[in-house]
């Protein structure tokens, strides 16, 4: 079956990459679900294609204390591996105590000083490692510009790789990219049926000229890992996670972008209810993808993670069950529609074929709405409700 949720859209197809298809429409309808049911569910997801490669050596993950990275750290780490991470500085004691806490921290984690624009910085870090989880790349969307954005993306993906090819110990490199590499297209004619998938590529003229900052530095990283994975003659593999809007449990303290997106219908700073659909993926599956990436020798080229869609609508009913006393969270949805950007114009759903990650790396997505629980009860745990 072919899904229905917010992406951004295609511009051109990559000679590199492979095809991919389809799964059953996810369920978002607002029903409550406790922290133990979430569990439940997690520990029964099918993750069965992935066989630890421990004693291969250890795993560099870069910019480990960022929201998707903080829970690679964590699996990593359950699963036995030696994990170096890297934070622009150790003396941030919000950045690290995190990381330092998890189980088998003590023991397994290596946290080095790296910054992205930095030539060779990130070298410490790769020694010795046989793979390299590329996630450091800044993501907001205030006061974005070309500067804050686009440059450290692009320079920063050039060190790392540079270090992977001098490097003789590193055979795969897992990227973190974006649907915003997939499907940022701004376009009012596009199909609002068409069902997106690796192939689609995001138009990089429609994001210049949209000041579109974020998704164009997520497409040109990408583009330049597969061209530099190309130049160095495939002496190192790339896969590429192209995750959506990432929701679920926060293990770092300060807050990330997209749970504010939810905070804001919580406090008051939303008066009306969005009138658009979002696609979301949990981040506890993005984190597991990428490990599978690396686990499952056959997986290759890109994987769109994308576990379904929900309306702001529908979000903003979940939170009500959550918090039913809270008056602020808004109950008008706007008349106005959102321009189009990502995937088919608002209010409809995108359409989207995820069977790639679910066929190849056996992933078995946590439900939008578990999705928005956890993250709620994640705000609550780190004191934001």
């Amino acid at each position: 079956g072919i899904i229905a949720a917010p992406a951004s859209a295609p511009g051109r197809s990559q000679p590199i990459l492979p095809p991919s298809s389809s799964s059953p429409p996810p369920t978002t309808t607002a029903t409550t679900i406790t922290a133990t049911t979430a569990t439940t569910t997690l520990r029964n997801m099918i993750h069965s294609k992935g066989t630890p490669r421990v004693k291969e050596g250890p795993v560099c993950v870069t910019g480990a204390s960022g929201f998707i990275a903080s829970h690679l750290v964590k699996q990593l780490l359950e699963r036995g591996y030696t994990v170096h991470g890297t934070v622009r500085t150790l003396a941030n004691k919000k950045k690290v105590d995190h990381l330092m806490a998890l189980d088998g921290a003590k023991d397994r984690l290596k946290l080095f000083e790296a910054d992205l624009l930095k030539k060779g910085s990130f070298e410490a870090a790769i020694a010795d490692c046989v793979c390299v989880m590329h996630t450091a790349s800044p993501f907001f969307i205030k006061g974005a510009s070309e500067e804050k954005l686009v440059k450290p993306a692009l320079q920063g993906t050039e060190n790392v790789l540079n270090s992977v090819t001098k490097s003789e110990t590193v055979k795969t490199v897992v990227l973190t990219s974006s649907t915003a590499a997939i499907y940022a297209h701004y376009s009012e004619t596009k199909d609002i049926k068409y069902v997106y998938s690796e192939k689609d590529w995001s138009d990089k003229k429609a994001m210049r000229a949209k000041k579109a900052w974020y998704a164009l530095s997520k497409t040109l990283a990408e583009e330049k890992a597969w061209e530099m994975q190309n130049e160095a003659g495939n002496k190192w593999k790339l896969v590429v996670m192209n995750p959506t809007l990432v929701w679920g449990p926060m293990l770092q303290p300060s807050m990330n972008t997209s749970s504010e997106y939810i905070l804001k219908y919580l406090d008051g700073s939303m008066q009306e209810i969005g009138n658009a659909s979002k696609t979301v993926v949990d981040v506890r599956d993005t984190a597991m993808a990428h490990i599978l990436g690396y686990e499952v020798k056959e997986a290759s080229g890109r994987y769109m993670l994308i576990a379904g869609n929900l309306t702001w609508k529908e979000v903003c009913s979940i939170l009500r069950k959550q918090e039913p006393e809270n008056d602020r969270i808004p109950s008008k949805v706007s008349e106005k529609f959102d321009a189009p950007a990502y995937g088919a114009r608002p209010p409809n759903p995108t359409l989207f074929d995820n069977s790639k990650a679910t066929k190849e790396l056996g992933i078995s997505f946590v439900s939008p709405t578990q999705q928005v629980v956890s993250t709620y009860e994640s705000l609550k745990k780190q004191g934001f409700r």
